[in-house]
């Protein structure tokens, strides 16, 4: 059975009254009390009725924490406004609303600097409610109970540079985690569309967070653009569905790509951020550590005091990693591991299974050294995608759209045989 109302097995109808009376002193409080709506929390925990009390409990402390009550009517900062991506528009040929969400557009290292965490949440969250004011508006245009929202994912873009980074990486949890707690059961579908090679890395950031009902709702749609567009057109009317996705659909102003309807993202201007706190040239690369060998890295840290932040993600196999100190006038020089000053130990990671990032405070001035060890695999090679920086206060070059200066920086990489 479904465990929509009308398709309830006996099991299924006893949890639906056993819940109503584990909650009924606080069932005024919810903005449902309806067997659809009580449905929804259920089925999000498989009918487990304990389960269920426990989320419904939890999403009235939520909503207090977040404000949920003035959500719909909050004015976000300008920044999010204009550069966070995601936008309602639309519906499938079953009546869901549409979500479309240009990850790959959307410049998280930007964000995490020029909005906070708890506003660029409540920004998500804002768009949660509105998805529930869709769905409502929905089932009356449709004349039919609609009961979720279809999101499209659009990952073109998606890199390493601008979307794996530790306080954006927390950003995008907390709004998955949060979003889970108050909206279960919102959607009906996920399509994931421009999927790129990097996809699992960054599914698997977040797939813990999610519950066993959502993950079976994620749908990768792999291979070429015309693979994609032919599914939405299955999905979706032509005359709704953006001429950039395969429909015929374009915005007032002739824009096939539809930014004015879709949020375009796009990089965040220097001038908006709020810290003075900017990374001096950071460094994003993609390399092949080959069977049998090492990868080094190098930067430079000009003052002690500065910080020294990474991030690493591999392809289908872990890999062993270490952060090393020596001289500046070992620049350039290829050392052994034992012939450096070990600040983080070497050690195997799981950076397949999900992207790892770290700092350092640099307690002296010198050369830091990231190292990829692939030494123990006989037969296959790695492929290591990872950024770093040095991170210091430099109010003039955070305040102007200029990049720090690349003297502050030094990078150079080259692979060695252990």
């Amino acid at each position: 059975m479904s465990g929509h109302v009308g398709d309830l097995s006996p099991k299924q109808g006893a949890a639906l009254e056993k819940l109503k009376e584990k909650i009924a002193d606080v069932r005024d409080e919810f903005d449902g009390d309806d067997d659809h709506y009580y449905l929804r929390w259920l089925r999000a925990r498989n009918f487990d009725v304990e389960k269920t009390e426990v989320l419904m409990r939890e999403h009235l402390v939520s909503k207090k924490t977040w404000d949920f009550d003035t959500l719909l009517e909050w004015e976000a900062p300008k920044v999010l406004e204009m550069y966070m991506t995601g936008r309602l528009y639309g519906a499938d040929r079953e009546g869901h609303p549409i979500f479309w969400e240009r990850t790959g557009k959307l410049d998280l290292r930007g964000i995490v600097r020029a909005a906070t965490k708890r506003d660029t949440v409540r920004f998500r969250l804002r768009d949660g409610l509105r998805m529930v004011q869709r769905i409502k508006e929905q089932s009356e245009k449709c004349g039919k109970r609609v009961d979720g929202c279809v999101i499209i994912y659009d990952l073109e873009g998606l890199s390493i540079q601008k979307h794996f980074i530790a306080k954006g990486i927390q950003v995008i949890v907390e709004m998955v985690q949060v979003f889970e707690t108050n909206f279960p059961e919102i959607l009906d579908a996920v399509y994931v569309v421009n999927v790129p090679s990097i996809f699992n890395l960054a599914y698997n950031i977040v797939k813990p967070f999610l519950n066993e009902v959502t993950r079976k709702k994620v749908h990768p749609i792999p291979g070429s653009p015309e693979v994609f567009q032919e599914r939405l057109r299955e999905l979706i009317e032509p005359s709704v569905l953006p001429a950039c996705y395969g429909g015929s659909y374009v915005s007032k102003n002739g824009d096939i790509n539809c930014d004015e309807d879709l949020a375009g993202g796009g990089p965040i201007p220097r001038s908006m951020y709020l810290s003075a706190k900017v990374p001096a040239n950071e460094q994003h690369h993609s390399i092949t550590v080959g069977r049998r060998s090492t990868f080094q890295a190098e930067i430079q840290a000009t003052k002690p005091g500065s910080r020294l932040t990474w991030g690493f993600g591999s392809e289908e196999f872990d890999i062993s990693f270490a952060v090393l100190y020596k001289p500046q006038e070992q620049a350039g020089v290829r050392q052994h591991l034992d012939q450096m000053e070990a600040i983080v130990p070497n050690q195997r990671v799981d950076s397949h299974q999900a992207f790892v990032e770290g700092s350092i405070e640099c307690k002296k001035a010198g050369i830091y050294v990231l190292r990829f060890d692939n030494t123990y695999s006989w037969t296959r090679a790695k492929v290591v995608h990872y950024n770093m920086g040095i991170e210091e206060e430099d109010s003039a070059s955070a305040m102007g759209d200029s990049p720090p200066a690349a003297a502050a920086a030094e990078v150079e990489a080259s692979p060695d045989m252990v």
